[in-house]
């Protein structure tokens, strides 16, 4: 099969390569599209951390057919089209009895630990499988927005330590994939006002699109007067450590505040802990997402319009372009397809 390989930075080699064995509960999936995620493009625009496997075949939003099974796999036919789990997590660890398996210290990562999506085959270990991790699509679902069940299912974690209620003020800062997935995800669970924060022209045209009842231009308005501690949550969507510093302005005594954005190693945030207390704030931070909230992500997909947010499609051949484009102002989620 043909396989896209990042070596370094801004270094990533179309390849031929052979098909590994199947597992005895594996799946071999031919890829029908790929999301270029935020962390993938940081992997290839600085080069990959020490975490990555070298070379790797980048990409864990995907969409692919069942087209070979394992002779102890159940449930599955040919032709199925399904997606993935980011996570292969361990099953036997604390954190897996716990059901917090997006916390597995022994998890396999999907396009870093072990090979992703930006190839036209993808060889899906039994570990996943047997851990619920490969999702049938709904009928009717767009493959792409198939592939970007990891996104909703990512936001919809973060939300779910965050107590949301009909009726909440709500803003979003960083109106990228992540910021337009979560807002989303908020009109759906009833908040009363969701504005989003963000520089590009575009993304905020689609967040109006989305029904965010303001989009804002982040350089144009002063989120600490607009929003004096007035808000009852707040979803930090962006790696600005200045946003996060901000976010504690914005939200009401007794709120909420999510930093979902990763940040780089070392990154520290000076927290007025007085205000924390006497303000009653509630910080939260949100990493992946079970394999049970990934599968719930998926039913939910009907009801989103994930699609949406594809601004271009590239061929795997040109792999490259596809992460130059996905820097470009107009683009939202970059797709690759095999």
């Amino acid at each position: 099969m043909k396989a896209a390989f990042l070596y370094g930075q801004e270094d990533i080699r179309l390849e031929e390569v052979e098909l590994p064995p199947l597992e005895p509960y594996g799946l071999r999936l031919r890829v029908l599209t790929c999301g270029v995620c935020g962390s993938d493009a940081r992997m290839f625009f600085t080069g990959p951390t020490p975490r990555y496997m070298q070379p790797v075949i980048l990409g864990h939003e995907l969409t692919g057919e069942v087209v070979e099974i394992g002779p102890q796999a159940e449930g599955y036919a040919l032709g199925d089209v399904v997606t993935l789990a980011p996570l292969i997590p361990c099953r036997r660890c604390p954190a897996c009895s716990r059901g917090q398996d997006n916390l597995c210290q022994q998890a396999q990562v999907l396009g870093c630990t072990v090979h992703g999506g930006m190839a036209e085959y993808i060889t899906v270990p039994s570990q996943m499988v047997l851990a619920g991790g490969v999702v049938k699509l709904p009928p009717g679902i767009n493959l792409q927005a198939g592939a970007l069940t990891e996104l909703v299912g990512c936001c919809l974690h973060g939300l779910s330590g965050m107590r949301v209620e009909a009726g909440d003020r709500v803003l979003i800062i960083g109106d990228g994939p992540i910021g337009l997935t979560f807002l989303q995800l908020l009109k759906l669970l009833g908040a009363g006002y969701v504005a989003t924060s963000g520089r590009r022209p575009r993304r905020r045209e689609l967040a109006a699109e989305l029904g965010a009842d303001e989009a804002l231009e982040a350089t144009a308005v002063d989120l600490r007067e607009r929003f004096p501690q007035s808000l009852d949550r707040v979803v930090v969507a962006t790696s600005s450590i200045e946003a996060a510093e901000e976010a504690l302005d914005l939200v009401r005594p007794g709120g909420d505040l999510l930093l979902f954005s990763g940040y780089r190693y070392g990154t520290t945030l000076i927290l007025d802990v007085n205000a924390v207390h006497y303000r009653e704030l509630h910080l939260h931070g949100s990493i992946d997402c079970t394999i049970q909230g990934f599968r719930q992500a998926a039913r939910l997909l009907p009801q989103l319009q994930m699609g949406k947010l594809v601004s271009a499609s590239f061929p795997l051949e040109k792999t490259v372009e596809a992460f130059y484009a996905s820097k470009e102002s107009g683009a939202v989620k970059v797709m690759i397809e095999p």
